[in-house]
């Protein structure tokens, strides 16, 4: 039977819930050598993208990725933040800011499979339909 990212994420974040730094590094070190062993070396990457995924859900934190025309001050920073942390009731946000010149004013925020886009220029399409509509 042959065992999924899934499954091998599921268990690898198992055997680290609740331990120490230095047994997580034991039990990471251990799993990579079982994946050698076993020649599944190349599902790393996708085991270790959907472990994180199950310890950021469990743990609460969000990764997000924040897109401006230019570099956010921190009360910006402060209040996305928050309006995250309230949306999908987190612990913790950790933010990916990414400056875009071809985005003229607001911002996009990237969640997962979830796009808030409150850019000007979908306002401005937006608003379009509406008014031919």
């Amino acid at each position: 039977m042959k065992i999924t990212t899934n499954q091998y994420a599921k268990s690898l974040y198992e055997m680290t819930a609740g331990k120490s730094k230095r047994e997580i590094d034991g039990v990471a070190g251990n799993f990579i050598k079982f994946l050698i062993k076993n020649r599944q070396k190349k599902m790393f990457p996708k085991i270790i993208q959907r472990f994180s995924e199950i310890w950021n859900n469990e743990n609460g934190v969000v990764e997000t990725e924040v897109i401006t025309s230019r570099t956010n001050d921190q009360g910006t920073m402060n209040s996305i933040e928050k309006f995250i942390k309230d949306k999908y009731q987190a612990k913790e946000v950790i933010f990916k800011n990414k400056v875009d010149s071809n985005i003229k004013g607001g911002i996009i925020i990237k969640i997962g499979d979830e796009v808030l886009d409150g850019s000007i220029a979908t306002q401005l399409k937006e608003l379009k339909q509406k008014l031919i509509s």
